[in-house]
């Protein structure tokens, strides 16, 4: 373990997303942003749908997570989560178009409303990747 550094594992259901190691990370907790560096007290965290942050060599990298939970340990943060993504694996034009039809049948009465609420809500998150 390299001083001073954590390691970030980022693992969904269909596949390992991340297992590298890290300066820093901050989480979307379902309480909100929550940062992590090496020697933090060990904890778990429900996490919300949102964009993860890390840096490593003080470079910022994004990647999403789509709800789940994260295992905090002193030189690590384990986080499993139903979907994640890496910013340069996100069609834009794509998450834009979900939007628009999650949108689109939020306006339906006779529609799945969770159902287009979860997928509006993964198409925003996407969609923030392309910000800050």
């Amino acid at each position: 373990m390299a001083e001073n550094k954590l390691s970030l594992q980022i693992i969904t259901p269909t596949r390992a997303v991340l297992n590298i190691q890290v300066d820093n990370v901050v989480l979307r907790t379902l309480e909100g942003d929550m940062g992590v560096y090496y020697d933090h007290e060990p904890v778990v965290t429900l996490l919300g749908y949102g964009v993860l942050r890390y840096k490593v060599g003080g470079k910022l990298h994004k990647v999403t997570t789509m709800g789940g939970f994260a295992e905090i340990t002193q030189d690590r943060v384990v986080v499993l989560t139903d979907a994640s993504e890496l910013e340069e694996e996100i069609d834009f034009e794509r998450a834009k178009a979900a939007k628009e039809r999650a949108e689109g049948r939020l306006g339906q009465n006779d529609l799945d409303i969770s159902r287009a609420q979860i997928a509006l809500h993964k198409a925003l998150v996407r969609l923030d990747m392309q910000k800050k």
